[in-house]
């Protein structure tokens, strides 16, 4: 059942990021690290990538959890929560790893863009 409602609760973030993006730098909203407060431009694509990671990953747990309500398996209380963390975990390692190629390609526009200036 905790896949149920914590998919459900992640699937819930990732709607309302998608139609309520976070304009600025909120400390209660928003997704928040410190490559996505590099600039407003990391900012924005970092509240694009989480909120489709936060559809994604919610949606399986969500289905995950229905599945496991639907079959009867509702006596998995504890092996729900030692596995909690693994479904969760790459919302944020994928993010902040498409940040970081965001991050460099931007680097590398920039450096070939001082040339140009000269």
């Amino acid at each position: 059942m905790i896949f149920l409602y914590v998919g459900s609760f992640l699937v819930a973030i990732g709607i309302l990021f998608k139609l309520i993006p976070a304009k600025q730098h909120y400390p209660l909203y928003g997704y928040r690290s410190t490559l996505a407060g590099k600039s407003d431009a990391h900012f924005r694509y970092a509240q694009k990538i989480s909120s489709w990671n936060f559809l994604l990953f919610g949606g399986v747990m969500a289905l995950i959890g229905w599945w496991l309500k639907t079959s009867g398996h509702t006596n998995f209380f504890l092996v729900e929560m030692l596995v909690l963390v693994f479904p969760i975990m790459p919302i944020f390692i994928i993010t902040e790893k498409k940040l970081e190629n965001f991050d460099k390609e931007l680097t590398q526009e920039s450096e070939s863009n001082e040339y140009l200036n000269d």
